[in-house]
């Protein structure tokens, strides 16, 4: 699964780093296996511009299938105090593992 700010502010990262934690524990709740296998860090501390995460189960995408498409985060701006804005969304897509392709040393 892959969670992705896009070109979204700050706080759309953010929202990542809590959508990536929630995930984790849906994934431990539902006895799935999960490894975070890629993560961006974002501009702020503890954001994530974007996070890969391999999960494995029983009909995995079944079980996750709510988390696909847009996500919308409704909360206040941390780096912002003013700003008026409440509505943050990330992207959540599922991907198949991609066949590896052996290749020689010498191609």
């Amino acid at each position: 699964m892959q969670i992705t700010s896009g070109r979204g502010p700050a706080e759309c990262c953010w929202v990542v780093a809590r959508v990536l934690k929630v995930l984790i524990e849906e994934c431990e709740d539902r006895k799935l296996s999960y490894q975070v296998v890629d993560r961006q860090e974002g501009p702020e501390n503890g954001t994530l511009a974007s996070a890969l995460l391999e999960v494995t189960g029983y009909q995995v995408e079944d079980q996750l299938q709510s988390w696909i498409g847009t996500v919308q985060w409704i909360g206040k701006s941390k780096y912002r105090k003013f700003h008026k804005r409440k509505n943050w969304f990330v992207g959540v897509a599922f991907f198949k593992p991609s066949k590896q392709v052996g290749f020689r040393q010498s191609e």
